[in-house]
């Protein structure tokens, strides 16, 4: 997992690969990520609706769905997040887990019936993570993508200063 983002996974339950990409495919604001490295089985996508872009992945062995966005959006997204997150794991019988640093209690997996712990684990994981991302990278708060962020943020800090 990468500095810049927040990433769940959903795994297990009914769900195929075939159903988790036709659920994602037929989100409000989804549309395929050109953006994104192909890796054999797997299919990409963003969910952006003007003010959150959220990156999902459809992998298929085992069926699972991540999805992640930057630490440097707005704290709105978490609500957009959270509400994905719920959206699909109800949709597709799977179990959420937080893919963060969190204490072993805490990593799940996390059935529907267990979603507001989930939500709440997640959401301070997301609040953690997002004060060390301001430490290191400062407030400015913009929906990006994860390559977004590396190419206007990360990139440009990581070169020599011309003098």
């Amino acid at each position: 997992m990468g500095f810049e983002s927040f990433r769940v996974e959903l795994r297990g339950g009914p769900g195929t690969h075939a159903r988790a990409d036709e659920a994602v495919r037929l989100l409000p604001h989804a549309q395929p990520d050109p953006g994104a490295i192909p890796s054999p089985g797997s299919t990409y996508y963003t969910v952006a609706d003007g003010r959150h872009v959220i990156e999902v992945e459809v992998a298929d062995r085992p069926p699972r769905v991540s999805l992640r966005f930057t630490l440097c959006h707005p704290p709105s997204v978490d609500a957009a997040f959270l509400a994905l997150v719920h959206d699909l794991t109800a949709r597709l019988g799977m179990d959420a887990r937080v893919c963060d640093d969190v204490p072993p209690d805490h990593a799940g997996p996390f059935p529907l019936a267990r979603f507001a712990e989930f939500a709440g684990i997640a959401s301070q994981a997301i609040h953690a993570r997002r004060a060390e991302w301001i430490t290191n990278f400062g407030p400015a708060q913009f929906p990006a993508t994860t390559s977004e962020v590396y190419e206007a943020v990360i990139l440009p800090q990581c070169r020599p200063a011309a003098g």
